[in-house]
């Protein structure tokens, strides 16, 4: 199975971006033209292959936060803060992205 993971783009070099993995900065190839600085991305094998839209990005938050809620169920968390704490380390990564708004809101928001 392959992963694209949401970035956003902070700086654009040639045919390498500096992206911001929420919190953590890398180096990426460039693989679509017109990038910029301020654009949320879809990485894939260290790759930049496209522009996402916010709520696209927002999507991908929601399927993530399940992931890790699901994962701490299944070590042995209960479901209560299971979703408390996957929830929490959501909110933090919206954060590191600019994003002021909750997971609970976007999940709502994507359920209209």
């Amino acid at each position: 199975m392959c992963w694209g993971v949401p970035a956003k783009v902070i700086s654009v070099s040639g045919q390498i971006a500096t992206v911001d993995l929420g919190g953590v900065r890398r180096g990426v190839l460039v693989g679509f033209e017109g990038i910029s600085p301020g654009q949320l991305v879809m990485i894939h094998a260290g790759i930049a292959i496209g522009s996402i839209s916010p709520e696209d990005f927002m999507a991908n938050v929601a399927i993530y936060r399940d992931l890790i809620e699901e994962e701490l169920i299944n070590s042995g968390v209960d479901e209560k803060s299971a979703r408390e704490k996957a929830n929490q380390e959501m909110n933090s990564l919206l954060r590191t992205f600019g994003i002021d708004k909750s997971i609970e809101e976007i999940q709502n928001e994507l359920k209209e």
